[in-house]
């Protein structure tokens, strides 16, 4: 098959393109960022702007049996993507966010796909919104094309995805500090979660490129089983052979002694779980299991990055402060 990728040089987009081409595809990404090294010779590189009409037109001269879009985040991005390759893809994957249940009213975990569908929007959206919205109002794009001209699309919507490479160096936070010894603040530990090995998420989309006839479906992906912030610090500590010093105080308490929520980035306000039932029943999805994809990462991170310390880093100091004015035993 020829796969194009917009966005086929990082993260679970160079899994996705490696994986691809390894299964005896012709894969192409397309990128700002290309050409970049790690890619085997014959995945070829070609670098654009995704936000750049022209640019993707360039990419649409010949027909793709695939194509796989990780960097559309506006409607305004999905609306070229439809007019440049409407016709000229079998099958076009857009990959959402689990972040598109966040903007709607009356949305509840276990999240379900067709809450999208039943619920609006919520009528006032804070900034940090934004991505969620954008990516709400991209699907809106694809799948109303879907409906009025046929445009082949499929969704996916994948939760945290974790995994060697992440940019955001999320995980990477909580693995710095256990390495490092000494308290670890865990607002909201015992909400559920559930994340994606970046693996599973490149498997993920080849099992859409082969499943068929996905068209004007929307997929959740994640973990088999959810996990708390407690069992993912927990089954790290474990892996990394360390103790984990977890301190559990009052959400109020914290604010108000000044506390950097953005140091355990995992934190959330309630369960933030998807309903992954219908890839399982629809496409047989089953995850690599967390403790085996939490080993291998966490590996990578300690023997394999030479890159810089996360940001939210830099307040270790005052959480150990903080750790002793709180008076909370271990």
């Amino acid at each position: 098959m020829r796969i194009l990728i917009l966005g086929g040089t990082s993260f679970f987009g160079k899994e996705a393109a490696i994986r691809l081409s390894k299964a005896g595809n012709d894969v192409t990404v397309f990128s700002r960022r290309a050409p970049v090294e790690g890619l085997p010779l014959d995945i070829r590189q070609t670098r654009g702007d995704r936000t750049v009409e022209i640019d993707l037109s360039r990419m649409s001269v010949e027909p793709w049996d695939a194509i796989i879009d990780n960097i559309c985040f506006t409607a305004e991005d999905a609306q070229k993507a439809i007019k440049v390759f409407n016709g000229r893809a079998g099958l076009y994957i857009f990959t959402s966010s689990a972040s598109v249940y966040s903007v709607l009213e009356g949305s509840s975990s276990p999240f379900r796909e067709n809450q999208t569908e039943l619920l609006p929007l919520k009528a006032q959206l804070k900034e940090k919104y934004a991505y969620g919205l954008g990516k709400y109002a991209a699907e809106r794009e694809y799948l109303k094309a879907f409906v009025e001209k046929r445009f082949p699309v499929a969704i996916i919507r994948p939760p945290i995805v974790i995994g060697p490479n992440d940019p955001t160096l999320r995980a990477y936070s909580y693995w710095l500090r256990l390495a490092g010894g000494g308290p670890l603040f865990l607002p909201g530990a015992t909400f559920k979660n559930r994340f994606i090995f970046s693996k599973d998420l490149a498997r993920a989309i080849e099992t859409l490129v082969y499943s068929g006839e996905p068209y004007g479906k929307a997929y959740n992906f994640g973990d088999s089983q959810p996990l708390t912030l407690d069992d993912f610090v927990k089954i790290s500590a474990r892996v990394m052979h360390k103790e984990a010093e977890i301190l559990y105080p009052d959400y109020a308490w914290l604010k108000e002694n000044g506390f950097n929520f953005e140091a355990s980035p995992f934190s959330a306000g309630g369960d933030f779980v998807l309903d992954i039932s219908k890839a399982e029943k629809e496409l047989g999805w089953a995850s690599t299991p967390a403790a085996a994809w939490l080993e291998e990462t966490i590996k990578w991170y300690l023997f394999s990055y030479t890159g810089p310390a996360p940001a939210n880093y830099a307040s270790r100091k005052s959480e150990f402060e903080l750790a002793k004015r709180s008076g909370i035993r271990l």
